[in-house]
């Protein structure tokens, strides 16, 4: 495999990876590692048809991962580990289960990613995944929580809760009276054995830190804190950042997705720049408010695509949770756009 660190703003070190794939002529996959996404660079790279991309900061288990995929090549993905994706909320009501089970359904979807996929709920006390999809919720807790190796594939078939498009729910009846901490052991023992049955695993946290909350949070592959555009949400955004980064000895970076997100430049209130200056690098992107849409969607029980495809909340999260996906499909536009200038061309 060949690794190549691309700076993605200089266009020399594009033309010099386009002279390296020259002579290669597919025989060795190259890994590109780039110092930030860039959608303009990103369709170069789909082009030249590089195995994968990486984009820094990166850890040598997401480069090992990534040499052995190239290595495999296309026909033996399937037996790729589980892509595992956090969310977790800055503040009450805003909206990370949403976010969270749209996540699943792109990810289930995928042209790209296409896979069995499968929504944990961990919010024992007020999870609401199963309700918001009108899902029985089948996952008995108390069945297991004294006897975690009693959980099997066998029994972990029957406690999942099945959705018509093929994604799997694994919630818990919900429990308003009882704030109970399981055993870590049994927490670790379910995603584990989801891990090893699903191809993506995402995961819809409690706002409360229990004792297993760290073990979740260092075994994903993804963490979002799902923030909103007030000021105490993006304070307490913040803290929670830190608090995050001090109990995993910095060894993950959250990623923010801010949700009813409004671009604002000189209204009063909270501006863009404002969000970007709180959260820095942190800030992944946001999510326009369609409060209606999704609205409907929660009282019907179906996923936004049901309502509406291309609503601006569902192609917001897809540009964050697949952006080489949205740059695939930009290069296949763009490439059907200049062949249609060119038959305007022959036939001027």
């Amino acid at each position: 495999v060949a690794i190549v660190d691309l700076n993605s703003r200089k266009l020399d070190e594009l033309e010099s990876l386009q002279r390296i794939m020259r002579r290669l002529d597919g025989r060795v996959p190259v890994v590109v590692v780039t110092q930030e996404f860039d959608a303009a660079a990103v369709r170069i790279l789909v082009q030249m048809q590089v195995a994968d991309f990486l984009v820094k900061p990166i850890t040598t288990a997401d480069l090992v991962r990534s040499c052995i995929r190239a290595l495999r090549g296309p026909e033996k993905n399937e037996v790729a580990e589980s892509q595992v994706y956090s969310f977790m909320p800055a503040a009450g009501g805003v909206g990370s289960t949403t976010m969270a089970l749209e996540t699943a359904f792109l990810l289930h979807n995928s042209a790209s990613r296409a896979a069995s996929t499968c929504v944990v709920d961990l919010n024992f006390q007020q999870g609401a995944c199963a309700e918001y999809l009108d899902l029985e919720p089948r996952f008995d807790l108390t069945e297991i929580e004294n006897q975690h190796e009693r959980l099997d594939r066998q029994l972990l078939d029957v406690m999942l809760s099945k959705h018509e498009s093929g994604l799997c729910v694994l919630a818990s009846p919900v429990q308003p009276t009882e704030m109970r901490s399981f055993n870590a052991e049994v927490v670790v023992r379910m995603l584990d054995l989801v891990s090893a049955y699903f191809d993506n695993v995402v995961i819809d946290m409690p706002r409360t830190w229990f004792p297993w909350t760290e073990t979740v949070l260092l075994g994903s592959n993804k963490l979002y804190i799902v923030s909103e555009m007030t000021v105490p949400c993006l304070r307490h955004t913040q803290r929670l950042i830190q608090a995050i980064s001090q109990n995993t000895n910095k060894q993950i970076k959250p990623s923010v997705i801010v949700n009813r997100f409004e671009k604002k430049t000189f209204e009063n209130g909270i501006r863009t720049a404002d969000v970007e200056e709180v959260l820095g690098d942190h800030f992944a992107g946001g999510v326009s408010n369609n409060y209606r849409l999704v609205r409907e969607a929660v009282d019907r029980g179906v996923p936004l695509s049901h309502i509406d495809p291309n609503a601006n909340v569902i192609n917001d999260l897809r540009k964050i949770i697949l952006p080489e996906e949205v740059a695939v499909i930009e290069t296949k536009k763009r490439s059907l756009f200049d062949y249609g200038k060119s038959l305007l061309r022959k036939a001027g």
